[in-house]
């Protein structure tokens, strides 16, 4: 086991150098010689001072991303001795099963939240430094807080259903356990509007009345059953600007951060309205819940074939009773967070067709490029964002066309 964990964090460094390498080197954001001096170009709506931190910050965060991610991994690796002690501790204090799971998930997950806190708190420090967050120390721990009491919640249920289903089925578990997350995967979809995103943030009807009943217009040609447009105060936690629809059914909500408010015309924020709409005039909610089931379908199917595997040939070593055994819960995170990152081009790649999409729905509504064109120009320009993206970081990480891809798509119609 010794050499098993020098193995791994040798693996580790040399990936991390590669990276960081990789990260450091030239000009991973140039642009096309032919596109210089267009509105493409961020030197025309952006200072070099500018231009310079957006791409630092991109590099730091990327890293961030690509060196974290296997960091739990180890990390997950690394506690499955302490997960056979939480089981114990769990067992000696409780007989029933529920208070045992309950112990053990907030035991573990309080330990891993412990260790991979740093993180969080060096991305919350960098967006400071970078001047795009203006989150007190107070806010970030509440809404930390908030995040931790949310995932025992989630975690305890899940773990819950998985142990129930297990028992039940242990050579099907994985099509049962699929089954049942479809239902789960619409509820926290539907409640989210109503319920989650309030306990974080502060909604407002829309003030501008005459913004209002423009959106509200648009909302009507896009068929999205709203009477409301809401304002959420962000600038409490960040400079940067977005807007967004959420929620299905009767539970779709139309919000725009207060920031974009501030910061955009409003020719310019309602091309962003009109793009948010076109998600849910096209069922793009949907058609993500359906991609999303089909491709845990697949995933379900092989966590199962690995989990096993695992159990049988290494689970004895640790200590690890057999599949039903609650220390083998970082077992199952290790394998969720593997195919998590490994399916994330997927992801991505289904994800920037249906940005497209609505990018495309948005000039079906307003037809006015130019509106569009300044307004992802802004939004590169507040929210630090480089109009490109090397291919490594867009395949993993890029869930929308860069905005170079945006705006040579919204001149097409600012020529006409």
């Amino acid at each position: 086991m010794k050499r098993f964990y020098i193995g791994l964090v040798a693996t580790f460094c040399v990936y991390a150098i590669a990276l960081i390498i990789y990260f450091l080197k030239g000009n991973l954001f140039k642009i096309p010689l032919e596109l210089i001096g267009t509105s493409a170009d961020p030197h025309t709506f952006m200072t070099t001072q500018e231009i310079t931190k957006a791409e630092s910050l991109s590099r730091i965060r990327s890293l961030a991303f690509f060196l974290s991610t296997p960091l739990q991994m180890g990390v997950l690796l690394a506690l499955l001795g302490t997960a056979i002690k939480f089981r114990r501790i769990a067992e000696r204090l409780f007989r029933a099963s529920f208070l045992q799971i309950v112990v053990f998930v907030l035991l573990f997950t309080l330990l891993m939240d412990v260790l991979l806190l740093p993180i969080d708190y060096f991305l919350f420090k960098i967006d400071q430094a970078y001047g795009l967050s203006t989150e007190t120390l107070a806010l970030f721990w509440s809404d930390h807080c908030k995040d931790f009491l949310i995932n025992v919640l989630g975690t305890t249920v899940i773990v819950l259903i998985f142990k129930g289903v297990l028992k039940w089925s242990p050579n099907r578990w994985w099509l049962w356990f699929w089954l049942v997350s479809i239902p789960l995967i619409l509820f926290v979809t539907f409640i989210q509007p109503v319920v989650l995103d309030p306990l974080y943030h502060d909604f407002q009807p829309l003030q501008n009345q005459e913004l209002k009943a423009q959106i509200l217009q648009l909302a009507a040609r896009s068929q999205i059953p709203a009477d409301q447009v809401y304002e959420v105060n962000m600038s409490e936690r960040t400079q940067t600007i977005n807007a967004y629809v959420n929620g299905i059914g009767g539970n779709a909500r139309i919000v725009l951060w207060d920031t974009i408010l501030k910061k955009l015309q409003p020719d310019e924020i309602l091309t962003v309205m009109a793009h948010e709409m076109g998600h849910y005039a096209e069922r793009h909610i949907y058609l993500g819940i359906v991609y999303g089931i089909a491709l845990s379908f697949i995933g379900f199917w092989l966590a199962f074939h690995a989990y096993r595997s695992f159990i049988r040939r290494w689970g004895s070593i640790w200590g690890i009773r057999g599949e039903s055994d609650l220390a083998a819960l970082p077992i199952l995170l290790l394998i969720v967070t593997i195919m998590s990152f490994a399916s994330a081009p997927a992801q991505n790649a289904f994800s920037r067709v249906i940005e497209h999409r609505a990018d495309a729905y948005a000039m079906k509504m307003t037809g006015d490029g130019n509106a569009a064109i300044r307004a992802f120009q802004h939004i590169a320009k507040e929210n630090l964002s480089p109009v490109t993206q090397p291919k490594l970081v867009q395949w993993f990480r890029g869930s929308h066309p860069t905005i170079l891809e945006r705006i040579l798509y919204f001149e097409q119609f600012d020529k006409r």
